[in-house]
C-alpha cells in the first residue's frame, strides 16, 4: 500500500505544469485599457481567453504547449493578432502591448459601426433604443418611460424627470398632437411597437425649446427605409384588461419611400384611495373620511402614414399625416363619512361620476432637407407642422345622502378645441473637421378654446345652469425664437459648445365673464457644454443651460374640476413663468458591451409655480380648493449612476 502511494505521488510530480501567458494592454498614450478582450486560438477554434484588469494586465493558461494565435481587441481600436509558440513548463511574458486607434470608428465622439445598443450616451442626451428591446412591443409609452433611468411615472400617468414633473415631451423633436393637452392619457395610448427610440435630454442646448424645467423627453417614431416591401405585426395582452395590436409597413423603390404605423389599444385600469381631512373652525371642528374607487380606460387607435422623396443627390422632402381617435369611459365612486368633534358619524354621502370622453387628433407635417456638396454635416432643414385636437367630456354625476330623500343629479359638458402651427428652419455649417456653427429660428402658434358647463337637473327634469361653473376660456400663446450655436475644439482632447437662444412670448387669455389679459415678454437662454476626453473611451462632461416654464392652459384657466365636490382645483390667470438655471457634471466610460455614467446636477429655480391649498365655503359647505401661485426660489440637486 505504501509503495502504491509513493508511486502515485511521483506520477503526479512528473506531470508537466504549463505556465501562464501574461502581458499588459495599453492605448496610444501608454495608458492601461481595462476590459480588453484577449483570446487564444488554435486554428479556427477558440481555446481560452480573458479580459484585462483595471491596470490593463491579463493572464491566461493554455492547456498544452504548442503553436497558437493570440488576438487582442478593444472597442474603437484596431485588432492585434500575434502568432506565438508556447514551450512546456515556461512562462511567456509578452510585456507591454500597445493598440492603435481604429480611425474608421473613432471620430469626434465614440461612434461604433454596428448595431445600436439598448442604451447609448451622447454629448447632450441619453438614448434608449426601444426597437432593440423585445419587452417594449406589448407596452405603451408610459410603461417604457417608467423603466428608464431618471424617469418616473406615477399611478395617474404623470411623467417626472429627476423628481420634477415639469418636463417637455416631444415627438420626433417637435410638439405633437400625439401628446396632446393630456400627456398622461396620451402616453398610455401610444404603443411601444411604433417607437424607435427615446431620448432623455436633462440639459438641453440652445437648439431646443427653452420650455421645461427638468429637460426634454423626445420620442422618435419608427420609419423604415429598406428597399422593397417589408413590415411587422404584433399582438399584445396584459392584466388587467389590456389588449393591443400594431403594424409597421414600409415600401421603398428608387427615390420614393412610403411608411405606415398602425396601432390599436383597449384597456381598463382600476384604482382607488382613502384620505382623512379635518377642519378646525373658531367655534367647532369636524372631519370626514373620503374613500375613492375609480375605473379608467377605453379604446384608441393611431394611424400614421407618410412618404419620403429624394429630389436629387442633395435634397429630400418628407410628408406625413396622423390621426388618433379615442373613446374613453371613466367612473369615479366617492363615499364621504362626515364625523363630529368626537369622531361620531353624522352623515354618509355617496357621489358617483360616469364620464364619457371622445377625442380626435389630427396632425400633418412637411420636412425639407438639403445637404451641400455631399457633406451630411453641412445642411439646411425646414419644417412645417399643423395639428388639431378636438375633445369632449360629458359626465353624469349623482349624489345620494343617507337618510335624506331625493337625489342630486348634475350634468357636466366640457368642450375643448386646440390648434397649433409650427414653423422652423435650421442651418448647420462645418468649419473644417472640428468646428461648426448652427443658426435657426422657430415660431409656434397655439390656440385653445375651452367651454365648460354644469347644469343641475331639477325634479321636473328641466336643467338649471350653475353660474359659478359655467364659463368659456380662450388661451392664445405665440412663441417666436431664434438661436445660434458654435462648436469648437480647445485641444485635441477638449471640445466645447456655446449657444444662445432668444424667445419672445405673446400670451392672451380671455374669460367669458371677465376681462382679457394680455402679456408679452422676451428672454435670453444661454447654454454651454464642455467635454474632456481622458482617452477614446472615457469622457468628463460639464454643462449649463437656462430654462423657462410657462404657465400652461390648465394652470391659467379659472375653472374647477367637479367630480369631487369637496376638493376643487382651479387655475390662476395671474401666474407668471418660472426660470431655471441648470448645472450638470458627469463621467462616461464606454465598454464593448455597454457604458457607465455617473454624475451630479444642481437646479436653481426662481418664481416657482406651486399649488397651495385653502379652505373655502360654498352654500354653507366647507371645501378644499387647490390653485397655483408663484413662490420664491427652490434648489434641487442630486447624484446619478447609470450602467
Amino acid at each position: 500500500m505504501l509503495k502504491a502511494l509513493i508511486s502515485l505521488s511521483l506520477s503526479l510530480l512528473a506531470l508537466p505544469s504549463f505556465a501562464q501567458i501574461s502581458g499588459i494592454i495599453l492605448d496610444e498614450k501608454n495608458q492601461s485599457l481595462p476590459t480588453a478582450n484577449v483570446v487564444l486560438y488554435q486554428g479556427d477554434q477558440i481555446i481560452t481567453g480573458a479580459s484585462t484588469d483595471l491596470d490593463g494586465s491579463f493572464q491566461i493558461k493554455p492547456p498544452a504547449p504548442g503553436a497558437y494565435r493570440l488576438e487582442i481587441s478593444f472597442i474603437a481600436y484596431e485588432k492585434l493578432v500575434r502568432n506565438i509558440s508556447i514551450p512546456a513548463s515556461q512562462e511567456l511574458d509578452l510585456g507591454r502591448i500597445g493598440l492603435k486607434p481604429d480611425k474608421s470608428s473613432v471620430l469626434e465622439e465614440v461612434n461604433v459601426v454596428g448595431e445600436a445598443k439598448l442604451f447609448e450616451f451622447e454629448q447632450d442626451k441619453r438614448v434608449f433604443n426601444v426597437a432593440k428591446d423585445i419587452t417594449s412591443v406589448g407596452s405603451n409609452a408610459s410603461d417604457i418611460l417608467n423603466n428608464l433611468p431618471s424617469v418616473a411615472v406615477d399611478v395617474e400617468g404623470n411623467v417626472s424627470l429627476r423628481g420634477s414633473g415639469n418636463v417637455r415631451i416631444l415627438i420626433n423633436g417637435q410638439p405633437s398632437a400625439l401628446v396632446g393637452s393630456d400627456p398622461a392619457a396620451s402616453l398610455r395610448q401610444l404603443q411601444g411597437n411604433v417607437i424607435e427610440k427615446i431620448e432623455v435630454i436633462t440639459n438641453p442646448s440652445a437648439r431646443y425649446d427653452a420650455e421645461g424645467e427638468a429637460g426634454i423627453i423626445n420620442i422618435v417614431l419608427k420609419k423604415q427605409d429598406r428597399a422593397g416591401l417589408n413590415g411587422s405585426f404584433d399582438l399584445s395582452a396584459g392584466y388587467p384588461d389590456l389588449y393591443g395590436a400594431g403594424a409597421t409597413i414600409n415600401y421603398r423603390k428608387n427615390k420614393l419611400n412610403f411608411f405606415t404605423n398602425l396601432s390599436f389599444q383597449y384597456n381598463k385600469s382600476p384604482g382607488g384611495g382613502k384620505s382623512d381631512q379635518k377642519f378646525n373652525l373658531p367655534d367647532t371642528s369636524y372631519s370626514f373620511i373620503r374613500e375613492r374607487n375609480q375605473l379608467r380606460g377605453g379604446s384608441n387607435a393611431t394611424i400614421r402614414f407618410g412618404a419620403d422623396y429624394q429630389l436629387n443627390d442633395e435634397q429630400s422632402i418628407t410628408g406625413s399625416f396622423l390621426v388618433r381617435p379615442s373613446l374613453g369611459n371613466n367612473t369615479v365612486d366617492l363615499n364621504y363619512r362626515d364625523l363630529d368633534a368626537n369622531g361620531n358619524q353624522v352623515r354618509l354621502i355617496n357621489r358617483f361620476d360616469d364620464e364619457t370622453e371622445t377625442e380626435t387628433a389630427y396632425e400633418g407635417s412637411i420636412n425639407w432637407q438639403k445637404t451641400f456638396k455631399g457633406d451630411d454635416k453641412h445642411k439646411w432643414t425646414a419644417d412645417f407642422r399643423y395639428s388639431v385636437e378636438d375633445d369632449r367630456e360629458q359626465s353624469t354625476i349623482t349624489q345620494d345622502t343617507l337618510g335624506r330623500p331625493g337625489q342630486l343629479i348634475q350634468l357636466v359638458d366640457n368642450l375643448e378645441y386646440q390648434s397649433s402651427y409650427l414653423f422652423q428652419t435650421d442651418y448647420v455649417h462645418p468649419l473644417g473637421d472640428k468646428k461648426s456653427y448652427e443658426l435657426g429660428s422657430r415660431a409656434t402658434l397655439r390656440t385653445i378654446d375651452n367651454d365648460y358647463g354644469l347644469d343641475d337637473v331639477l325634479s321636473d327634469g328641466s336643467l338649471l345652469a350653475d353660474p359659478v361653473f359655467n364659463n368659456r376660456f380662450t388661451f392664445i400663446e405665440n412663441v417666436y425664437a431664434a438661436y445660434g450655436i458654435y462648436n469648437g475644439t480647445l485641444r485635441e482632447s477638449m471640445t466645447y459648445q456655446l449657444g444662445l437662444r432668444g424667445e419672445i412670448t405673446d400670451l392672451t387669455t380671455e374669460v367669458q365673464n371677465d376681462t382679457v389679459n394680455q402679456r408679452s415678454y422676451a428672454n435670453l437662454f444661454p447654454s454651454a457644454f464642455f467635454t474632456y476626453k481622458i482617452n477614446p473611451l472615457s469622457d468628463i462632461q460639464v454643462s449649463y443651460s437656462r430654462r423657462i416654464s410657462r404657465p400652461g392652459f390648465r394652470t391659467l384657466a379659472p375653472f374647477f374640476g367637479f367630480s369631487d365636490n369637496r376638493n376643487f382645483y382651479s387655475g390662476n390667470p395671474a401666474v407668471n413663468p418660472e426660470f431655471t438655471d441648470s448645472y450638470e457634471s458627469g463621467y462616461v466610460r464606454y465598454f464593448e458591451n455597454g457604458s457607465l455614467y455617473s454624475g451630479i446636477y444642481y437646479r436653481h429655480r426662481t418664481g416657482v409655480i406651486e399649488r397651495i391649498t385653502i379652505v373655502d365655503e360654498r352654500n354653507g359647505e366647507e371645501f378644499t380648493r387647490f390653485f397655483p401661485i408663484n413662490l420664491a426660489v427652490q434648489d434641487a440637486y442630486g447624484l446619478e449612476f447609470n450602467l
